[in-house]
Parts: structure tokens; sequence; C-alpha cells
């Protein structure tokens, strides 16, 4: 096999290249002692070896450090492990070895989502923010079922007079209703309460 590329990634790893295709993340170390070169040949079988006894298990141990700081979903991980270069199999190996013993489960990521921004967000916008992890539509519903929804006019209410001063708001009424209908709130909702937001004084 021909090594055709050795890109880094980060401080500590560089993408190997064998025959113009991506094999997977090194150390500066694995390189040495394996002697890759660009340009170089190297041995097919003792490359598959060394995949098979480190990439499985360095792709597990950089899983889960990322888990032990924050709840993560399957993308979260998937993604994580595209950008440091591991192959399709390696990932989609880790993936099921991290459901299996529920270091992931993206229902229970979507219910900590959702109660951890319920009372900033509107509901379309964590669902966007849900939908855009590959989170199940089932399991976004299920988040929402399990998690008593704030009073929404009262969060726009909160809004409003944070966005802008009561003595302001006249003059920039559009602007604050474009703000909030971005954020998903409904514009009949944020309309009515800016308007008895100005009645109130």
């Amino acid at each position: 096999m021909l090594v055709t590329d050795i890109k880094k990634i980060d401080d500590k790893r560089s993408c190997l290249y064998l025959d113009y295709e991506a094999f997977g993340p090194l150390y500066a170390s694995d390189i040495r002692r394996l002697k890759l070169t660009v340009g170089s040949e190297t041995d097919a079988e003792k490359m598959q070896q060394f995949r098979s006894e480190y990439f499985f298990k360095r792709a597990m141990n950089k899983a889960v450090t990322a888990i032990k700081y924050s709840e993560k979903c399957e993308y979260d991980i998937r993604q994580k492990l595209k950008e440091l270069c591991y192959d399709e199999e390696v990932i989609d190996t880790t993936l099921d070895e991290l459901k299996k013993y529920k270091y992931i489960d993206d229902a229970r990521y979507a219910s900590v989502y959702v109660r951890s921004h319920i009372q900033r967000k509107s509901r379309r916008e964590i669902t966007y923010a849900l939908s855009s992890k590959k989170i199940l539509d089932e399991w976004i519903e299920q988040a929402f079922e399990e998690n008593q929804l704030p009073d929404e006019r009262e969060i726009v209410e909160k809004l409003i007079r944070k966005k802008c001063p009561v003595s302001e708001l006249s003059d920039k009424r559009e602007k604050v209703t474009a703000f909030l209908v971005r954020k998903g709130y409904p514009y009949r909702l944020v309309a009515s309460c800016i308007s008895e937001i100005l009645e109130m004084g």
C-alpha cells in the first residue's frame, strides 16, 4: 500500500491516506513506529492489524470522554469521530457499543435538552434544534410531554421587556416582533403581548 498523504487533524493526530483513501487517525508516535512517510510503501496486513488493535479502542475512549462533560446524542458522537477521520465501520461499532450500555440515548438526550431550554426557547426553536441532530419526531414529542411547558405568553412578555425598554417599544415594535417570530413564537401572541405592555405603560 502506498502512503499518499498524512494530513494534520489537530495537535495530536494526523489522518493517514493509503492509496489515496483515508485510513484513519494516527498519533505522531504511531507514524514513527510504523515508519510511515508520504511516498513510501507499507504492508497492508500490518496496517489492518494496527487498525483492529487500536482504532475501536481509541474511538470508544474519545466518545466516553466527550460524554463525561455533557449529555450527547448519536449525531454528536458520529460527527466528532468523523472529524477525527474514523471510518464508518469503526464509528458504527462504537455507537452500537455506546447505545448498548446506555452511554448515549437519543430519547434521554431530547428530554434533557427540552428541560434545559424550555424557559428560554420556543417549542419550534427547540424542535428545530433537535431535528437538526437527527432526533426522531416521536422522541421530541415524548420529551415535550415529559416536561411541563411554561406559560408561553409569560415568556414572550419577559423577552419583550428584556429586548426593549417600554419607553422605546412603540418605535421598535416591528423590530421586536420580527425578532420573536424568528425565535418561533406565534405572530399573534407576540403582537398581543406588545399591545398589552404598551397599554400598561
